[in-house]
């Protein structure tokens, strides 16, 4: 799938977890304009901001979604 064809991080959004840790909820657009969200555990979150290289939630704004997923994971997708 081309970048262009994937989701990309429209919103950032911190919000209680059940277990009450911290999460991210963040808000992806399709191409077709489709919008959802999706929670983010802390861990995962501060894997995405490393891989993206952006130091604050709200510099993943335009980027794909597959940011969140651990590079060593992403051939199994």
């Amino acid at each position: 799938m081309a970048v262009a064809d994937q989701p990309v991080i429209a919103g950032t959004a911190l919000a209680a977890g059940h277990d009450g840790r911290s999460e991210v909820v963040l808000e992806l657009v399709y191409p077709n304009g489709a919008r959802t969200q999706l929670s983010v555990t802390e861990e995962a979150m501060t894997r995405a901001l490393d891989a993206a290289g952006v130091q604050r939630l709200e510099d993943l704004h335009g980027q794909p979604w597959t940011v969140l997923i651990d590079p060593d994971e992403m051939g199994a997708l």
